[in-house]
């Protein structure tokens, strides 16, 4: 596989993962605002902000290979 191929599938990917952690954050911030028990919303809010941070790194790494692709084209 080319080089540009496999980087437009990484970014696709990234994108794709991107889309799910958005998602899962959103639901998690629901949920940390609807937690009556100050023990489960420390808790979702310590798993908040592992998918925050595993957020941010994937739009570093989509941020990246966009720039990769448009050395490329």
């Amino acid at each position: 596989m080319p080089a540009d191929e496999k980087l437009a599938r990484e970014y696709h990917e990234l994108v794709g993962a991107l889309d799910v952690l958005t998602t899962l954050r959103e639901e998690l911030e629901q949920w940390v605002e609807e937690a009556q028990d100050d023990s489960k919303q420390e808790a979702l809010e310590n798993v908040l902000g592992h998918v925050e941070s595993m957020e941010t790194q994937y739009k570093k790494r989509r941020d990246e290979a966009q720039r990769r692709l448009g050395t490329i084209s």
